[in-house]
């Protein structure tokens, strides 16, 4: 019982800003490469069914652009959470802008 009480008051005790930055940073870098992933789906869509119904030429140059905006940002600043998440975000929205050409 001592060792769980005093891992959980290990675990819960209150952390520093320069405790806490990195670790948010790492999971920021694991998720956001992760979350690109998700256009997965909406990429078979466009490329494997080649349906592109639905999708605003429009909306998906804009989130382009955005990705574009994000990397510069990151590069800029040095935050590799940033653009190196953004980069992979400019192929899937490029991908996904491509299909819309493509297609439509």
């Amino acid at each position: 019982m001592y060792v769980l009480r005093t891992t959980l008051i290990h675990i819960l005790r209150p952390r520093g800003r320069d405790e806490i930055l990195p670790l948010l940073e790492r999971a920021v870098f694991g998720v956001g490469m992760i979350n690109p992933l998700t256009a997965i789906p909406q990429l078979y869509q466009i490329w494997g069914l080649q349906a592109v119904g639905g999708l605003s030429l429009f909306t998906v140059c804009a989130a382009l652009l955005m990705s574009v905006l994000w990397t510069a940002y990151g590069a800029l600043t040095r935050q590799a959470a940033i653009w190196a998440t953004s980069v992979v975000w400019i192929a899937m929205n490029g991908a996904t802008v491509a299909g819309v050409l493509a297609f439509s």
